[in-house]
């Protein structure tokens, strides 16, 4: 399997962000990201996406984010033509819209890409209203004027502004148990520091366990546990970025009492240790 780094398509350039027109005529071998997360929206033609070993059909208007870790390729490629827009985690914004369901859905990693909420298809006029923004952030890119890299970032960052609001949980309400899932997972939203037992969750919702944990995945596309992960890396990040508190310190913070578990952790989920992503800032 190939691994992609971000300097493998901007070359050395300091600002870490790419965008390209992508076209898919044939199949696209397995492969994964040492360092950048990647951004996709389908334009048009179909293929199917296969992500850590699992498939899914993908067409026009069909939106999904594939995160650093994550192996992807697409076969039974039928003219496939998407944009591409690859950038670094840092990039990601720090305001409140990383509070927001639908931006955790679409851009805060989890085990896999899959489900309506990672995968959000978007309806034609949804798909121009992108498309709008995205034509504009690409000529910032090419003409390089003054100001280019906070013009580039403050449309990427409209960009997962619009798509967190296109995202809506009622698209779902027609999902198997989806209400009862969504009560667990906003109790993890609140407690994710604490030691969380998928036993006791399944219970507050009224599922076994397996059913549960089946029910989870379907809906936000990772397990209970794996979302526990996410939740407490996002929090990392924020913190290892305002530089307020030690790494310890925040280990303990996000639920982890083992600073070297956190560490361990923490790369996996990230590509780098909290020390390195802290050096980014």
């Amino acid at each position: 399997m190939m691994t992609f780094t971000l300097n493998m398509f901007k070359g050395e350039e300091s600002f870490p962000f790419f965008i390209q027109n992508g076209s898919h005529d044939e199949p696209l071998c397995e492969h994964d990201h040492s360092d950048f997360t990647e951004l996709v929206i389908v334009t048009s033609g179909s293929a199917r996406h296969i992500v850590n070993g699992e498939s899914d059909r993908i067409g026009k208007g069909d939106v999904f984010v594939i995160n650093s870790g994550m192996s992807h390729a697409y076969e039974d490629v039928h003219r496939l033509r998407l944009y591409n827009i690859m950038f670094s985690p840092k990039l990601l914004p720090l305001s409140d819209i990383s509070d927001c369901d639908g931006f955790k859905a679409m851009f805060v990693p989890s085990g896999r890409q899959s489900g309506f909420i990672s995968y959000l298809n978007l309806d034609p006029d949804e798909l121009e209203q992108i498309t709008s923004l995205i034509l504009q952030l690409k000529k910032e890119y090419a003409e390089k004027r003054i100001g280019w890299k906070t013009a580039v970032q403050g449309y990427l960052w409209n960009i997962m502004i619009l798509l967190s609001r296109l995202y809506d949980f009622e698209r779902t309400k027609n999902s198997e148990g989806v209400e009862r899932i969504a009560g667990a997972a906003d109790y993890i939203k609140q407690n994710y520091a604490e030691s969380l037992s998928v036993a006791r969750l399944a219970e507050m919702s009224n599922y076994s366990e397996r059913q549960f944990i089946r029910l989870f995945k379907k809906a936000f596309g990772c397990i209970p546990t794996e979302y526990i992960t996410n939740l407490r890396m996002l929090k990392a990040r924020e913190m290892l970025r305002a530089k307020n508190h030690s790494v310890t310190e925040i280990a303990t913070f996000c639920g982890y009492s083992d600073g070297n578990y956190f560490s361990r952790i923490f790369r996996k989920y990230n590509g780098m240790t909290p020390t390195e992503y802290r050096s980014m800032f």
